[in-house]
Formats: C-alpha cells, sequence, structure tokens
C-alpha cells in the first residue's frame, strides 16, 4: 500500500487567491517535496475546493474517509490536521476513528501522527479540538461582520439577485448593487406582467418563453423561480439577510436539515436606489393561487416517486397529482406548460419499475458479469503489481547515479542530464501506478456493488407489498438514482394503456 494526498481549500486561504495564487497546487507541491523526503510512495492525490461546514457536504473527503476505512492506504500527507476536519464533535470523532482503526498515519510538514502511538493520538485529538475552537471563532466573527454590513445598506450575498449586478460600494470596503445591463429590462418586465397587467406566474413564464427570454441557467423560467425574484426586496431598495437561516435538528438518529421563513432576520434600506416601487411590488406579490400545496414535514410522503422520476424532455423532476372524480388514480406530471410530456398513471409506472428490476435480476444472473469481474481484477492487480516493480527498479538506478558520481563514473552535467531524465522516468511510473490501482479500486468497487445490489433487490420485490409509500421510497432510492420518463401520448380514458419508455439509472457502476 501507499499514501494518498489530500489538498483542501480553506477560507483563510482566500487572500491568496486573491493574489493569484494557487493554493491546492502549492500545496500539493510541498506535500510532493516531502513525501520524496520521506521516501513516501504516493498513490492518489485528492483536491477539495469544496469548504463545508461538515464531512457530509464534501464529497472528496466523504471518498478519503471510506477508503481510509477500508484500510485502502498506508497514511495520509496533508498540510494541517486541521484540513481533515473542522466540523462539530461528531465528524472529527469520525475522522479520529476512523485513521485510529485502520493505522493510518498522518504526515505533515511538521509532525507525523502514528496512530499506535497514544501519545501522537492524544495530540492529534488535542489538534483537532483546537483547530474546532478556532473554526468556530471565525465562524462567529464572519457572521457577526456580515449581520452589521446587512445593517448598514451593504450587499453581503456571493451572487447578486436577477436583474442587479455586484459593484464596489464608494467607501471601497464593502458591494453594493447596480442594475444589470441585459437584465433589468427583464425585470421591468416580469413586474409588469405580474403587477400591472396581474398576470399568475406560469402565465408569465410562458410569455417570456415565447420571447426567448431564459433565465441565468439558460432554461425558461420556472413559476417558482419568477416568484422568487419578484418577491426580493432589494428590488425596492431592501437588504434583507438571516430571512431563511439553515435550522438542523436530529431525526432518527441523523441531523436533518431545514431552512423555514424566519422572523428575526434583518431588513434595512440599502446603499443603491430602488428599482422598483412600493405599490408596484406589492400587486405583483399578492397572491396568484397557482402553487401546489406544499409537502408538510409532519406527514409522510405520499409519492412512492419523490425525488426520483424525471422527466426526459425538460430534465425536471416530476410531481404527484393526487386522485380526483374524473381520474380516480394518481398521477406523475410534469407542471411545465412548455413541456411536451403528458402524465402517467403512479401504479402502472409502478408496474413498469418491478418489471425492470426483475428483469435486471434475471440478466445478472445467468451472465458471466461475476466472472469477467474477478479476471479483470486479477489482471489489473498483475499491472499493479508489474508498475511497482519498475518503480522499485528505477529508484535502485537513482541509488546508482550518486554512486557513479563519488566514483567519477559521471561527471557533474552528465549526473545532472541522466538524473533529470530518471526522474522524469520514476514521475512517469509513479502516474502509471496511480493510474493502475484507481482502475483497479473502481473494479473491486463495482464487483462489490454489483454483488450487493441484486440481494437487494431480490430483498425488496419480496418484501413491495407489505411496505408503506414513505418505505418504499426510501428503498428505491438506495437502488436507484433516477428514472428518465418518456412519454408523449395520453391514456385512453380510465385505462392503462400508456406507450412509455423509462431508463432506469441504478446505483452501480456498469
Amino acid at each position: 500500500m501507499s499514501y494518498f494526498i489530500y489538498a483542501r481549500k480553506s477560507r483563510k486561504d482566500a487572500e491568496l487567491e486573491a493574489l493569484g495564487i494557487d493554493v491546492l497546487e502549492r500545496h500539493i507541491t510541498t506535500l510532493l517535496e516531502l513525501a520524496k523526503t520521506l521516501s513516501l510512495p504516493i498513490g492518489a492525490i485528492y483536491r477539495e475546493v469544496v469548504s463545508g461546514d461538515s464531512i457530509d457536504a464534501r464529497p472528496v473527503m466523504t471518498q478519503v474517509l471510506s477508503e481510509v476505512e477500508a484500510c485502502m492506504w498506508d497514511g495520509a500527507l496533508v498540510m494541517d490536521v486541521d484540513r481533515l476536519a473542522r466540523g462539530d464533535t461528531i465528524d472529527q470523532g469520525r475522522v479520529q476513528r476512523a485513521f485510529f482503526y485502520s493505522n493510518t498515519r498522518i504526515v505533515t510538514p511538521n509532525k507525523t501522527y502514528d496512530p499506535a502511538n497514544e501519545y501522537d493520538n492524544e495530540y492529534f485529538e488535542f489538534s483537532l479540538f483546537m483547530s474546532r475552537r478556532e473554526y468556530a471563532t471565525i465562524k462567529r466573527r464572519m457572521q457577526r461582520g456580515r449581520e452589521r454590513s446587512s445593517s448598514d445598506g451593504y450587499y453581503v450575498g456571493n451572487v447578486a439577485p436577477y436583474g442587479w449586478e455586484r459593484v464596489i460600494a464608494p467607501d471601497g470596503k464593502h458591494y453594493s448593487l447596480a442594475p444589470h445591463q441585459t437584465e433589468a429590462p427583464v425585470l421591468d418586465l416580469m413586474y409588469d406582467l405580474c403587477g400591472n397587467k396581474q398576470y399568475g406566474y406560469q402565465k408569465a413564464c410562458t410569455y417570456m418563453s415565447n420571447m426567448g427570454i431564459l433565465a441565468r441557467s439558460g432554461k425558461p423560467f420556472a413559476p417558482s423561480t419568477l416568484k422568487g425574484i419578484i418577491s426580493n426586496p432589494a428590488n425596492i431598495g431592501k437588504v434583507r439577510w438571516g430571512y431563511r437561516k439553515t435550522v438542523r435538528a436530529v431525526k432518527d438518529g441523523r441531523v436533518v436539515k431545514s431552512r423555514p421563513n424566519a422572523t428575526d432576520y434583518i431588513l434595512a434600506d440599502a446603499a443603491w436606489a430602488p428599482r422598483i416601487n412600493i405599490d408596484l411590488f406589492e400587486r405583483a406579490n399578492q397572491p396568484k393561487g397557482c402553487f401546489s400545496a406544499p409537502i408538510r414535514s409532519d406527514r409522510p410522503i405520499q409519492n412512492l416517486f419523490a425525488g426520483l422520476v424525471r422527466c426526459s424532455q425538460c430534465g425536471r423532476l416530476m410531481v404527484r397529482k393526487k386522485a380526483q372524480t374524473k381520474t380516480p388514480y394518481d398521477f406523475l406530471i410534469c407542471q411545465y406548460a412548455e413541456c411536451s410530456t403528458v402524465g402517467i398513471r403512479i401504479d402502472e409506472l409502478e408496474e413498469a419499475l418491478l418489471g425492470w428490476l426483475k428483469d435486471y435480476i434475471a440478466k445478472y444472473e445467468f451472465s458471466d458479469t461475476h466472472e469477467e469481474d474477478t479476471a479483470a481484477i486479477a489482471a489489473k492487480e498483475l499491472i499493479v503489481t508489474n508498475f511497482e516493480t519498475e518503480h522499485q527498479t528505477l529508484l535502485k538506478q537513482r541509488e546508482s547515479l550518486f554512486d557513479f558520481l563519488e566514483q567519477g563514473i559521471y561527471t557533474k552535467e552528465i549526473f545532472i542530464e541522466r538524473s533529470n531524465a530518471l526522474e522524469q522516468r520514476i514521475r512517469d511510473c509513479m502516474n502509471n501506478i496511480t493510474a493502475a490501482r484507481e482502475d483497479l479500486y473502481v473494479t473491486i468497487a463495482r464487483q462489490a456493488n454489483r454483488k450487493n445490489f441484486v440481494p437487494k433487490c431480490k430483498n425488496l420485490l419480496s418484501e413491495w407489498g407489505s411496505l408503506t409509500v414513505p418505505e418504499k421510497n426510501s428503498a428505491l432510492k438506495q437502488l436507484i438514482d433516477r428514472i428518465v420518463l418518456t412519454k408523449t401520448k395520453r391514456n385512453k380514458k380510465n385505462q392503462k394503456n400508456s406507450e412509455f419508455t423509462i431508463d432506469v439509472y441504478p446505483k452501480v457502476p456498469k
């Protein structure tokens, strides 16, 4: 086994980034030099560009911890231990347990932490504790600064609201807003449609779509997006901060995040001139009665395909339309008027998905996939071994270069020339080892996932009839990433005779 390098950006690196310095590459270069000094083999380099508050918000760190827990590495090279975890106590405990129980060393430019050494383990725990306190202090200071700036009328968001662009305030220290050259006229049109002409949000979106006006994403405006834009008080010269704070609660042993509307938010006069007058703002934000009822958190899910089925035409999630007198069965529909996809009965889609699961199981059991994966793993292990043997040979050649120089066989010029060529071969060999190991790990993970996926499918099919709708939805989300529905023809009334296709994307590598 070998070591991996983990590099992550931190908020304290913002000043260097502003000067055009690539902090991640700078850290990686330093850690590579450290690995060379200590003669540590490097198997992978992980770059984390996300600065999240928790491990779950940092996908690369999540992958790294999974590999550490699987005992895939001898050690990790990081600039500081606080780069591994600066979240809450649970996150830092998870990091500490992963490295301790897998006996994975942590190497920094200042110190090497050996989990087998009780003093190193205590010092590592203390370092994580101090970094957590420092992180909490930094967050608290930054939050107070944002609140102060908001109260003074400055804009503290990272992205300007639609119709505006961020500009430096006259004091040269804060940000303000100025009308966007192309978006501001569209903002005026939105208020004219929803305020003066009293268009509903969907009708206004259709009108703008027909005019070729698209959102920043390049897609047509959605009613919910339009509502959020015209309800933004920045358009009337106000700064709003803390309106939807993240609230964390523990549910079934897991931390659940929500963003309810707050009552203690900041609403102050802005440093920029209003674009919309108060009367027009209020008329545009009068209730339109065109939105479905929001999902209540105190009620169980009633759509077993919630968050799973996407429209093949527009790519948006399809939503449930409950049974009515004329249609006594639940439907899944694409709620955007411009889309050509028509609704489908949920029970019909359920039958199609269960059929797909049965077909998948049958194809796997009668295929040679497992034997093919086993053979591929053996072949790739041999490739890794060959590259590692070549690497050891090159390292011995490096030692011989110094012997030849000391014996006078090589001049300094020849030594430098041969040394540079050899170092390039060593780097190329290391890259080959890294690529071969990654390919091997992917194949191993694919085989394991396939072996686990089919029993889960069988278990789900056997218990399907006894599960509740929320349990079915949860089970499907463990097996399936998404379902893409294609359906352009309507059913005959009250009949299950749809012409449709589904593309199922399971959570297992192909």
